[in-house]
């Protein structure tokens, strides 16, 4: 683990295509609360390059507009996570959120709607398409009888237009778009996750249930993308 700064951290995964993000983490006000884990969880089990905050939300957002932060520094931590996120061997981008209001436990989007004349968003399209049926049955194949939680909800943006999560306005997911619309073949996935399916307790009850969901994530995310 390389430590960039004193909010930033850095890992390098075997499979340098798959970045893992989560750049709000942090147990204080205003950060979403045990996505390191689950960014960590994810990562290891798809030996992708894993990159996440600390306690930095309150402070600036890394995955907003830089020149819109409010010093020198944290203007730089928002390009070093962003080149990261874009670095030309990266082909797939997963950023870990965590919600307490949206219509669905498990709130995933790419931040745009497809355009079916665009040849990189059909194959986007149909590999979304996979994901999201995949998950769903991975979820229900997985979830055991006894756990201390229900299955987890599922809403895929665009295919499910009630979600509330869709990181449309997010800049770097934006940024992700532009790269794709030149031709690049880059894909983008914002996955937030609802308040009581996190815990950063490996005793926790709790914790069974965010095992199964991060196996389903991660074998979903392989058998769709790389099938």
């Amino acid at each position: 683990m390389v430590r960039l700064s004193e909010h930033l951290y850095y890992q390098k995964g075997e499979n340098k295509e798959i970045v893992v993000a989560a750049p709000h983490h942090g147990c204080v006000p205003g950060c979403d609360y045990f996505t390191k884990e689950i960014a960590t969880m994810i990562a290891d089990h798809l030996r992708a390059t894993l990159v996440f905050a600390e306690r930095l939300k309150p402070l600036v957002d890394l995955n907003k507009d830089p020149s819109r932060a409010s010093t020198p520094h944290f203007r730089q931590l928002c390009l070093t996570y962003q080149q990261i996120a874009l670095a030309e061997e990266v082909e797939l981008f997963l950023e870990i959120h965590g919600h307490v209001r949206g219509h669905y436990d498990l709130e995933i989007s790419c931040g745009f709607e497809f355009d079916p004349h665009h040849p990189l968003d059909k194959e986007f399209a149909e590999n979304f398409s996979a994901f999201r049926n995949n998950l769903r049955r991975e979820i229900a194949n997985r979830w055991e009888e006894g756990l201390p939680l229900p299955p987890p909800s599922i809403g895929v943006f665009p295919f499910d237009q009630d979600v509330v999560m869709k990181a449309r306005k997010t800049y770097l997911f934006q940024k992700i778009r532009k790269l794709q619309l030149q031709g690049r073949k880059i894909f983008g996935i914002h996955i937030e996750v609802f308040r009581d399916y996190k815990t950063g307790d490996p005793t926790s009850p709790v914790f069974t249930c965010q095992e199964v969901m991060v196996k389903a994530l991660a074998d979903s995310i392989v058998r769709s993308f790389w099938r």
